[in-house]
């Protein structure tokens, strides 16, 4: 009957530490997620400047599900431009004081670009 006990309280150990692992995982899947999501719509905007004819490159912006993008645009040179584009939405933070990230709302990040004329 002793033995029956431990090795119950033993599976019961094991059981709660997998459904710990879980929850970490599920976790880490959506936080990826939306860090990729957050990628795809910077790309988006990138390639769209990318396809823009170098004296036409200015400010603007677009959504992309629920993330909002703006750029601007500043000469550096005739030959260059550098562009800041700054993404808004779900994004992840790190905690204060626990030290490992979250996920939570209106994150921004910025992110610049720099294009040569060819």
């Amino acid at each position: 009957m002793v033995e029956v006990i431990i090795s119950i309280i033993i599976l019961a150990i094991g059981v709660l530490g997998m459904a710990g692992t879980t929850m970490l995982v599920v976790r880490q899947t959506t936080l990826a997620r939306v860090m990729t999501e957050r990628s795809v719509a910077l790309q988006s905007v990138v390639e769209r400047v990318q396809a823009t004819n170098f004296d036409n490159v200015g400010s603007g912006s677009d959504s992309l599900g629920v993330f909002r993008m703006t750029w601007s645009a500043t000469s550096e040179t005739s030959q260059s431009k550098l562009v800041r584009i700054i993404t808004v939405g779900p994004g992840v933070k790190t905690a204060t004081g626990a030290g490992f990230p979250i996920l939570t709302t209106g994150v921004a990040d910025t992110f610049q670009y720099r294009i040569i004329r060819r």
